[in-house]
C-alpha cells in the first residue's frame, strides 16, 4: 500500500506540472485535473485490491513443530567476548571529585569562567 500511495503521490505531482498546458487546448485545467486524479486514484485503488490478492494466493503455511521439540526457556550461561560472563553483576560507575559550578573559575588555570572555557 505504501508503495502504491508514494507511486500514486508522483503520479498526481507530474500531472500538476503539465496540467497548466491543457488551458492552450480549450480546457479547464481545474477540471481536467480533478478529473485524471481521480481516474488515476481509482487506479491506485484497483492496483492495491489485485496485489493484495495476488500475495495472498501466495502464501504457504508452515506447522510449528511440537512444543517438546522446543529449545528449552533456560538461559544457558554466555560468555561475552571481552571473557566476561553474564552473571556478573556491574556496578554503575561514581565520581570520584568534586563537580564544577559553572560560574567557577575554570581549574586549567586560565582565569576564565568554566562555562566560557573547558565547560563549552
Amino acid at each position: 500500500v505504501d508503495t502504491q500511495w508514494k507511486d500514486h503521490l508522483l503520479a498526481m505531482d507530474h500531472l500538476k506540472e503539465g496540467i497548466g498546458l491543457r488551458g492552450y487546448g480549450q480546457q479547464d485545467p481545474l477540471t481536467v485535473y480533478k478529473i485524471e486524479g481521480f481516474e488515476m486514484f481509482n487506479a491506485m485503488i484497483k492496483r492495491i485490491k489485485t496485489e493484495t490478492v495476488e500475495r495472498l494466493f501466495k502464501i504457504q503455511l508452515v506447522r510449528e513443530e511440537p512444543v517438546s521439540m522446543k529449545r528449552s526457556a533456560i538461559p544457558k550461561r554466555v560468555t561475552l567476548s571481552r571473557g566476561e560472563s553474564t552473571e556478573r553483576k556491574s556496578r554503575p560507575v561514581q565520581k570520584t571529585s568534586k563537580k564544577i559550578g559553572r560560574n567557577a573559575p575554570c581549574p586549567c588555570g586560565s582565569g576564565k569562567k568554566y562555562k566560557k572555557c573547558c565547560g563549552l
